[in-house]
């Protein structure tokens, strides 16, 4: 997903019949999907530039923060999923 979706996303849903509680649900969810997967393609950049040994304990932190970037890029995910389903199902 990208900004382009987020406005994509936005100008549709300035014509749907929907409460602004549900406008401001999705949107919401769709912005923090955009921050978190900025934030875990900008680690996983760090990771594969840094130029450490992987038995360093810098790239161990590195690494560690990828993965939990990327179990947070997952709950984004699933909570735009859930809420899009909910609302457009």
């Amino acid at each position: 997903m990208s900004l382009s979706d987020y406005q994509f996303i936005e100008s549709y849903l300035a014509d749907r019949p929907m409460s602004e509680n549900a406008k401001i649900d999705i949107l919401d969810a769709c912005k923090v999907y955009l921050d978190v997967e900025n934030q875990y393609h900008a680690c996983c950049r760090a990771l594969s530039t840094c130029g450490l040994p992987e038995e360093d304990p810098e790239y161990m932190i590195l690494e560690d923060a990828c993965s939990e970037a990327h179990k947070a890029l997952e709950i984004a995910w699933n909570n735009y999923r859930d809420i899009y389903y909910r609302l457009f199902r």
